[in-house]
């Protein structure tokens, strides 16, 4: 549109343009600030319009010499209401191009802008494409100016094409750069504090386990002072503490404590707490380990993101079921560890639906846990997931190839 303007005023009306664009989108905000993305966007196809049409200009014009076997610039002032229908003509076949280039990235021009909004990376973006498209206008500005032959100001313009494609890589670059040092510094937050919570509860699963051996030291020299004693009620509130002991009984050697096997502090945590909150809910969490050392060393983070996902899902789920019970064994061999989920189930499950994103058995969820297993897995060379059910049991193994 701004390219039409052009053909019958000066470029320095396109930059007035622009500028008084930008102060009404200012002064109408609240509070007042430029809209980043918009913007950004305005500034882009205002320099990819005046590219596309000047070069359908010059276009135009070598079309008209040819016809006329002429090379004058006389014949366009002849033609002229001819060579503007030719030029616009030109110029809406090469929008046509390029919009049609354009909507094949738009997925990763979506990703781009997101990656912009969630670093606070529009100011920088914006001052960079300002600061070229002013460049190029100071120059056509000037040469209108100077009046620089139509040869000149074509070099001029394939320069800076030129310029444009790459300075607009290098923003990609840098936009990609910037995403991937702040996933980067992410990751290393999210381990750290991941790594924190799963030793605090590994210390506390620690804890009661020395509490335990304790306690029974303290009831065995107290049972002959309740048995010699008068007292009935201290005789009962003994057995009552007794009977609560059993409580404890779940963290032995055939169970819980199973898991000091396991060489990676993360995934221990993690079991040992689903196992807690497994037994918060009246659930019974069986443990199958039955080798005398697991070891974990590859993708551990998302290991111990995927088995969390998988735990939880089969709590939650029979939690609405008689038969609360969800077993987790962990078999490794041959280079190749696999973790499995079992848990009942009462239905059928539709094996094509389950890993899409909003699929949910359980009410007021959103349904994201096995579309993120799926995604995560997806990113891996060495993970897989198996599901199958037998005999009223959904079985989820994770796979794991390599790290043993």
């Amino acid at each position: 549109m701004f390219g039409y303007i052009g053909l019958f005023v000066d470029d320095i009306f396109i930059l007035l343009f622009i500028c008084f664009i930008f102060l009404a989108s200012w002064l109408l905000s609240r509070p007042h600030r430029l809209d980043m993305q918009k913007s950004i966007s305005l500034i882009i196809a205002i320099s990819a319009e005046i590219v596309m049409f000047s070069f359908a200009t010059y276009s135009a014009r070598i079309l008209f010499f040819i016809a006329n076997n002429e090379w004058k610039l006389r014949i366009l002032e002849e033609f002229q209401q001819n060579f503007i229908t030719i030029s616009l003509m030109i110029n809406v076949i090469f929008l046509a191009i390029f919009l049609l280039v354009i909507n094949q990235f738009r997925t990763q021009m979506v990703k781009l802008w997101i990656q912009v909004e969630q670093y606070h990376l529009g100011k920088q973006v914006f001052e960079m494409s300002l600061g070229v498209f002013l460049a190029f206008m100071l120059i056509l500005i000037i040469s209108d100016f100077q009046a620089v032959t139509a040869t000149i100001q074509a070099f001029l313009l394939l320069i800076f094409t030129i310029v444009l494609v790459v300075t607009y890589r290098q923003l990609i670059f840098f936009v990609h750069t910037i995403a991937i040092q702040n996933e980067a510094q992410e990751k290393i937050i999210y381990n750290k504090q991941l790594n924190e919570y799963l030793t605090t509860v590994q210390q506390q699963y620690t804890d009661i386990r020395k509490f335990k051996h304790d306690f029974q030291n303290i009831m065995l020299s107290m049972k002959s002072f309740v048995d010699n004693s008068d007292s009935i009620e201290l005789k009962n509130y003994y057995h009552d503490i007794v009977n609560e002991k059993n409580t404890l009984e779940n963290i032995n050697d055939g169970n819980v404590a199973q898991l000091r096997s396991i060489d990676s502090d993360a995934i221990r945590g993690l079991i040992i707490q689903k196992f807690f909150v497994a037994k918060s809910k009246q659930i019974k969490l069986n443990l199958e380990l039955n080798q005398n050392n697991y070891h974990f060393d590859n993708e551990i983070l998302i290991i111990v993101r995927i088995l969390g996902i998988l735990l939880d899902n089969a709590i939650e789920y029979v939690q609405t079921i008689d038969e609360k019970t969800v077993t987790c064994a962990i078999t490794q061999a041959d280079n190749i560890t696999e973790i499995t989920i079992d848990n009942p189930i009462q239905n059928d499950l539709n094996f094509k639906t389950i890993f899409k994103t909003g699929y949910t058995t359980k009410a007021k969820h959103s349904g994201f846990g096995l579309a993120n297993i799926r995604r995560m897995i997806s990113e891996t060379d060495n993970l897989y997931l198996e599901t199958k059910v037998i005999h009223g049991h959904i079985m989820m193994t994770l796979i794991i190839v390599g790290g043993d």
